[in-house]
């Protein structure tokens, strides 16, 4: 027998076999793979602890019968990723449908949707964004000046306009006038109530009178104050409080005697107390601080030098910011204003601080670039044309277009360094005999997060009423205001507006362009 006839034998007899086997409903004929469509799955968000319910129907296309298929939803959280044995640990619901009560801390999750065909354990699956948030993990806070000149908080947010949290979980309202409000991620503390250390997300508040409070987003449980921010005791009366913020590895806080660090946790380990340690830099600081470089360096104003200054991101080497001959700038100034601009192709990130004379009244546009924060790309000396150069009212616009905005007369101007022009806007949505007392542009970016967004905001006063304006991304164009979205009314003067998440953000997350501003 020829070798071609064994191997035409061969291929009869396996084929004789495979007819074999298909003519047998118990063995193969039960493996038949058919697909299994999932349709789209919008991402969720929800407030937790208040007997929300994720309700999610999903669409399924399939061959098999109904009866053939087997559900299951998972969920993680996504700062801790995946178990060790994949997504299927925790396991929430095993029906189709999907009605599931959240008591979950606030933060980022992902629910898995898996199908399954009980013949042959074909699996589909789905994943769904999850931003669980409580009544305080989430909003817009606004600090503001109360009729009789003391500090407050306003909460605007799921269940509409919260007022006055300091009276309600201090006992009164701050004294001293509003200085400034300034939000931790991951902030770290020591949980009384547990009696261990323990993360989430901060709130601070800093008044004139130097009185500081630390709070927590999920309840706002206060866990800071005057007197166990520091491991050295007390915060010293005369000390004036700015900000405390985080970077990749530190959680940070300015004052006017310099700079005092706690070093967070590293992944997978313990948090620590949070509780600030000696100072690494006793030259004074100012609130205008922007982290650059990849989360690598800081550049912040020095109140007590009149000058800009850098330090790397361990808090170890603190140094002028340099000038050339083309980058001078007077020995007298103050800070306005300071922020961070994004051009468009998302690389390019320039941080700006807005200075004055008082000797002059002169202002000055001092612009530093990402790469290198150690000198001064570029020193303006503002025309006093523009409306930016005598305006108390300044913010600046983080990605569509490269302005300042300031208030002159109650009209809205947008000056660009890139042009040197400046632009009046209209402000749609303000009615007549409303004055405007403050402006900012907030945002938050972090990786499609389901609570991104970009803002503009105006504050108006009438009386001790206030009203802010919401110019979302989709009621701007190339950074001009076309129409308004929400408007809130509550009571006192606005003096600071600050968005607050509810996802976790790691130190690692600190690394990438800015996710949300630090200061105005």
């Amino acid at each position: 027998m020829t070798m071609k006839n064994i191997i035409l034998g061969v291929l009869f007899m396996e084929l004789v076999g495979l007819s074999a086997c298909c003519n047998d409903d118990s063995t193969l004929a039960s493996m038949n793979i058919s697909d299994i469509e999932i349709g789209a799955i919008a991402d969720q968000s929800v407030v937790s602890y208040v007997g929300d319910k994720l309700e999610i129907h999903p669409e399924i296309s399939t061959e098999y019968a109904e009866d053939q298929l087997s559900y299951a939803w998972y969920l993680y959280e996504n700062v801790m990723g995946e178990f060790e044995d994949g997504y299927r640990t925790n396991q929430i619901s095993t029906e189709k449908n999907l009605s599931y009560e959240v008591n979950l801390p606030s933060g980022s999750y992902t629910l898995v949707f898996e199908v399954t065909s009980k013949e042959n354990n074909y699996v589909k699956t789905s994943k769904v964004n999850l931003s669980v948030s409580t009544s305080f993990s989430q909003g817009f806070y606004i600090l503001k000046e109360t009729s009789d000149g003391c500090t407050e908080v306003d909460l605007y947010g799921n269940g509409g306009l919260a007022t006055n949290l300091m009276e309600r979980f201090s006992g009164e309202s701050l004294k001293g006038k509003p200085r400034n409000l300034s939000l931790v991620y991951s902030g770290e503390y020591i949980d009384t109530d547990l009696n261990k250390t323990a993360s989430t997300n901060l709130i601070h508040v800093f008044t004139e009178d130097n009185v500081y409070r630390g709070f927590r987003s999920e309840d706002m449980k206060q866990v800071f104050d005057n007197s166990n921010l520091f491991y050295g005791g007390d915060i010293p009366g005369t000390e004036e409080p700015y900000i405390i913020f985080r970077t990749p590895n530190y959680t940070a806080y300015f004052s006017n005697t310099g700079i005092r660090t706690a070093q967070t946790a590293s992944y997978g380990q313990a948090a620590n107390t949070g509780m600030m340690g000696y100072p690494v830099n006793e030259i004074g600081t100012s609130k205008h601080v922007q982290l650059l470089y990849y989360g690598m360096n800081l550049v912040y104003w020095s109140n007590e030098e009149h000058k800009l200054r850098t330090i790397d991101y361990r808090f170890r080497t603190s140094s002028i910011v340099e000038v050339d001959a083309n980058t001078q700038y007077p020995d007298d100034l103050e800070c306005i204003s300071s922020g961070v601009n994004m051009m468009s192709n998302g690389e390019v990130v320039t941080a700006y601080f807005l200075c004055e004379q008082p000797s002059s009244g002169d202002r000055y546009l001092l612009l530093i670039d990402t790469f290198s924060p150690e000198m001064i790309s570029e020193t303006i000396k503002l025309d006093a044309k523009f409306h930016v150069a005598s305006s108390d009212i300044v913010t600046g616009n983080r990605l569509s277009a490269t302005y300042l905005y300031s208030i002159y007369n109650n009209e809205l101007y947008a000056y660009s360094w890139m042009t040197d022009d400046e632009q009046k806007f209209n402000l749609p949505g303000i009615p007549a005999g409303e004055t405007i007392t403050y402006i900012t542009n907030q945002y938050f970016y972090y990786y499609d997060s389901p609570t991104d967004f970009d803002s503009f905001i105006v504050a108006t006063q009438v009386g001790d009423q206030y009203k802010l304006y919401f110019y979302n991304k989709e009621n701007m164009s190339g950074g001009q205001p076309v129409s308004v979205g929400q408007v809130i009314t509550g009571e006192g003067i606005v003096k600071a507006v600050r968005f607050l998440s509810s996802v976790s953000l790691s130190g690692s997350d600190h690394m990438d362009n800015p996710i949300y501003p630090l200061t105005d």
